[in-house]
């Protein structure tokens, strides 16, 4: 005898978990804008926001600077309003959050670290006007959604469209953009390569030995451009005259660096200290923030290792998490010397903190759904 399932009437359903609107990341991306421009503007300065409307940057001639020189100029034409231009850069971050809560399906309770991220004053103050960030966050939140939403529901479209974002990404923040497009490539290793039923202990002990090998072959050149570059430079971008700048900060040889991220790396996350957001009160907000984010961040490295044992597992531990060590690697020497101008660098990767939330998400049943979603859920 065949027994048929039978059919929940709509009063004893299992209720559907609550999402995250689209409507609401607009509006809460125009309040951010609105409070920038109104309130925080008053305070301190906004970036280099202003020095785009004022085109302090026509001389430069660095290619990303001139391309969001350009891109601002363009804007700020047909608004023909200051904050009108605030609003389209703020409207294209908004757009490709959106785009991520649509394709991860953001819902129950993995909605509250991406409300978290979007809440805090060190990201929503800098998506939200005229700068690199805005752009950067923007293409970052396309990617994710790219990359969660082709596992869940495939669409060749999809991984275009992430490879164009890590494209933009490294032209805007090369450090970072490098990070997305490694975890790119193991993602797709993942998703469109050979299945591998080796262990993540074993994996990872293989890719660490690529990876020394790797750096055994370019570090002399790696080590003279960390040296000789990247830290003067991002010395030079703080000067002494400033209320905020760590003088006490020395960071000028890669063995230096290296040696000190152990302190310099929560440090950079924090942004102020207890100290300085005393000496300084409009920075309380941000250390509230900074505590927030650190919290968040273990937070997503505990969810990393507790994924569903396969691929989402591997892909976090494996993928994730190797991107996110080398974006904070890169983010210290821009993060430690001034709190007030690491919160901006740092707000271009703080979605991708919470990119195990969102994938988990995309994997996750909703209750009475007919079948278990197929892609990474799948073991390899």
């Amino acid at each position: 005898m065949r027994i048929e399932p039978l059919a929940l009437n709509p009063p004893y359903a299992l209720p559907r978990q609550r999402g995250l609107g689209v409507s609401s990341i607009y509006a809460l991306f125009v309040c951010w804008t609105l409070f920038a421009v109104f309130v925080y503007s008053k305070f301190s300065q906004l970036g280099d926001a202003q020095s785009y409307l004022l085109g302090a940057y026509d001389e430069e001639g660095e290619l990303r600077t001139v391309l969001v020189t350009r891109i601002a100029t363009m804007v700020i034409r047909l608004a023909h309003n200051e904050l009108l231009a605030h609003l389209a850069f703020s409207m294209f971050a908004a757009t490709g959050v959106a785009y991520l809560v649509r394709q991860a399906r953001v819902q129950g309770h993995y909605r509250w670290p991406l409300l978290a991220i979007l809440l805090l004053p060190n990201f929503g103050v800098w998506a939200s006007v005229i700068g690199r960030e805005s752009l950067f966050i923007g293409l970052l939140a396309f990617f994710m959604g790219a990359t969660v939403g082709y596992q869940a529901r495939g669409g060749l479209l999809k991984l275009p469209l992430a490879v164009l974002c890590v494209a933009g990404m490294a032209l805007i923040r090369t450090p970072f953009g490098a990070a997305m497009g490694l975890f790119l490539l193991m993602f797709l290793l993942y998703v469109r390569g050979p299945r591998m039923y080796l262990s993540v202990a074993v994996q990872a002990l293989g890719y660490a030995a690529v990876a020394a090998l790797v750096l055994a072959v370019v570090w002399h050149r790696l080590d003279g451009y960390i040296a000789n570059e990247v830290l003067p430079k991002a010395r030079s971008y703080f000067t002494i005259g400033s209320a905020t700048t760590r003088t006490w900060v020395h960071l000028d040889t890669t063995g230096t660096l290296l040696k000190s991220l152990w302190w310099t790396m929560p440090l950079s996350l924090l942004g102020p200290t207890p100290g300085e957001a005393v000496a300084r009160p409009v920075m309380l907000p941000f250390l509230a923030s900074g505590l927030a984010i650190i919290g968040l961040l273990g937070y997503s490295i505990v969810s990393a290792f507790k994924a569903p044992a396969g691929a989402p597992r591997k892909l976090l531990v494996l993928g994730w998490l190797p991107a996110v060590a080398i974006i904070l690697v890169a983010y210290v020497p821009f993060g430690v010397y001034n709190p007030g101008s690491g919160i901006r660098y740092a707000s271009c990767f703080l979605l991708f903190l919470i990119y195990p939330s969102m994938l988990l998400s995309s994997l996750a049943e909703e209750p009475g759904a007919p079948c278990i979603r197929q892609g990474l859920a799948q073991n390899r």
